[in-house]
């Protein structure tokens, strides 16, 4: 072996030595989000408001149609004025209809997006505590890796950790 060959594998197995030594972990946020106690909770709760703002909304839609045919109908009985004043109310009731449909999403997204906010701060707090533990410097997510020994992999003791913290989250909705 050459001089140069030999200068380069020291170097090399210096850095793959201290790679080693780092202390890198990965997480399965996408485990993390199906398997947890917390996000479970909230996703029941949101699929349940969206039942619900679902039911609202199929009602309120059937009223609307329901108007649209009784307008139509009497088209060929008013005048061309007490018809188009009548259009216009009910486009006004489609236009207040849209902006509850609005309304409901937005509160929907908003009350996830909080109460995931929550979750999310919790494994933080758990990483950070894992981290210096297992004195790691730092934690990637596997979605941002393309290989990892199974040994790096701390999913399911945050996992574990994170259901013994919090397993129900208060979901807030906007009226």
């Amino acid at each position: 072996m050459n001089k140069t060959t030999l200068t380069i594998a020291t170097i090399l197995a210096f850095f793959i030595s201290n790679a080693n030594a780092a202390g890198i972990g990965i997480i399965d946020v996408d485990k993390i989000i199906k398997e947890s106690s917390a996000m479970r909770d909230i996703q029941s709760k949101i699929s349940k408001k969206q039942d619900d703002y679902q039911k609202e909304v199929t009602k309120k839609q059937d009223a609307l149609e329901a108007e649209q045919k009784r307008i139509e109908s009497k088209k060929s009985v008013l005048s061309a004025d007490a018809f188009d004043k009548e259009t216009r109310t009910f486009e006004k009731r489609v236009d207040e209809f849209k902006t509850f449909v609005d309304r409901k999403q937005n509160s929907l997204k908003k009350a996830s997006l909080d109460a995931m906010s929550k979750v999310n701060d919790k494994v933080k707090e758990i990483i950070a505590d894992l981290s210096k533990e297992k004195e790691m410097d730092v934690i990637v997510p596997a979605s941002q890796t393309l290989f990892y020994k199974e040994e790096l992999d701390v999913s399911d003791e945050v996992l574990k950790r994170l259901n013994k913290k919090i397993t129900k989250v208060d979901v807030k909705f906007e009226s």
